[in-house]
């Protein structure tokens, strides 16, 4: 697990100078927008984005929030996406790792997780950071290529074999059952919109 992790890690490190503006991570945006959206945040809202990459979500979400938090493994992205909110004056980065989230309890009422979840070698894990560091009723929102597709699984078992910090894709029943274990009421997916990719969503209960 630790091996995929620092993999991971070096190959966004690598990758942040180029994000936001190549074609794989312009890919990237269209389902990051729809759950950003999903989210709907309100004025008074706290909100993080796990493995937010360079902030794109954190920027946009930072007019309209008390708080915008971003966190990812990488600290080339964390500091990529400093430089890139310069001057947002309610934003944060922070380099973390998502089964360890580095915040206190009930921090947040929102959380949001974005074409990232793939890479996370303890799931259950990741979940349960993302309900302990919500407030109760919090929001969970997560963006993910979805297994129940062909197309996608075929994706999944290439990926797994040429990229050794992808851990693996998920169907809609799985996702639903990690989530409802970790503590979220109403856990459900939905289909994006957006080609192979599905939404879950739930409420910390």
């Amino acid at each position: 697990m630790g091996d995929s992790k620092a993999v991971a890690r070096r190959r966004f490190d690598r990758w942040a100078r180029r994000y936001e503006r190549d074609r794989r991570s312009r890919a990237n945006a269209g389902p990051q927008t729809a759950a950003l959206a999903a989210v709907a945040l309100a004025a008074d809202d706290r909100f993080l984005d796990v493995g937010c990459g360079t902030g794109a979500a954190i920027r946009a979400a930072a007019g309209r929030v008390e708080r915008a938090v971003g966190v990812d493994i990488s600290t080339g992205m964390i500091e990529r996406a400093r430089e890139l909110a310069a001057g947002l004056g309610n934003v944060e980065f922070i380099v973390g790792d998502s089964e360890q989230l580095p915040f206190p309890d009930e921090t947040f009422t929102a959380v949001m997780c974005s074409s990232s979840f793939h890479h996370y070698p303890d799931p259950a894990q990741a979940l349960g950071e993302m309900a302990r560091v919500l407030t109760r009723g919090g929001r969970l929102v997560i963006a993910e290529p979805n297994a129940d597709l062909a197309l996608v699984r075929i994706a999944d078992r290439v990926l797994r074999r040429v990229d050794p910090s992808h851990v693996r894709l998920y169907r809609g029943a799985e996702l639903v059952a990690l989530a409802s274990a970790a503590g979220f009421d109403d856990a459900a997916t939905s289909p994006l919109g957006i080609r192979g990719y599905l939404l879950l969503s739930g409420h910390r209960s």
